[in-house]
């Protein structure tokens, strides 16, 4: 029978007694389960561990554009690890982090829960943020990739680029980094300017210390 509709004679249930068997397409089964098993793939997101660095000299206004990145990265379905890494005599003030951290929580407490308290690893502290259960439902939403999607080009707008967050924590450490010397070539005016600039820059690093009461 099965080879005059030239279909597929299948064993189904060979312990069985008799055996049950099946007719049909096997090569049209095969390419149909697999077909559905690529579409289940495609619609399925894989949700990642988001970075947002920090440092407590970090200015309010720069904090809260990565506020907003860590709300679109929760609101995507995300984890957030926000880490707030001390340079030199940062780490003698830890309570200026720790006020960092809490606020970020607070900003973030109607989409995501805390899934992991404030901690040290080496001179970093750091907390994880979950999205909780209605903002993962929401996730995949047409209204809220929109509402990220104008965020990003708002924030891109006012000089914010999120693609850069991973090179924060390099261009951040910057203005700490030793001055280089004057090359020798310069004429006595161009020594005289770079001069005034290095102690320009001494300055605020001083005025940064005193602010956060350092010795």
């Amino acid at each position: 029978m099965a080879r005059v509709q030239h279909l597929d004679l299948i064993e189904v249930a060979p312990n069985a007694d008799p055996p049950v068997c099946r007719i049909f397409d096997y090569g049209k089964f095969i390419y149909e389960r697999e077909k559905k098993e690529r579409e289940a793939k495609r619609s399925q997101k894989v949700f990642e561990v988001k970075g947002i660095r920090l440092r407590p000299k970090t200015t309010e206004h720069h904090a809260y554009f990565k506020m907003r990145a860590a709300r679109r990265f929760l609101e995507q379905g995300n984890k957030v690890k926000v880490m707030i890494r001390f340079k030199g005599r940062e780490d003698q003030i830890p309570h200026v982090a720790q006020r960092m951290l809490e606020k970020i929580v607070q900003d973030c407490s109607d989409i995501a829960v805390l899934e992991q308290g404030p901690s040290m690893e080496g001179k970093t502290m750091l907390i994880v943020l979950a999205p909780t259960a209605a903002t993962l439902a929401a996730a995949n939403s047409k209204a809220t990739q929109a509402r990220i999607q104008k965020e990003l080009e708002e924030d891109k707008a006012r000089g914010y680029v999120e693609e850069e967050e991973e090179d924060e924590a390099d261009t951040e450490d910057e203005d700490e980094a030793e001055i280089p010397a004057a090359p020798a070539r310069l004429t006595p005016d161009q020594e005289r300017a770079a001069q005034k600039a290095r102690n320009r820059k001494k300055k605020d690093n001083e005025r940064r210390m005193e602010q956060y009461e350092l010795p």
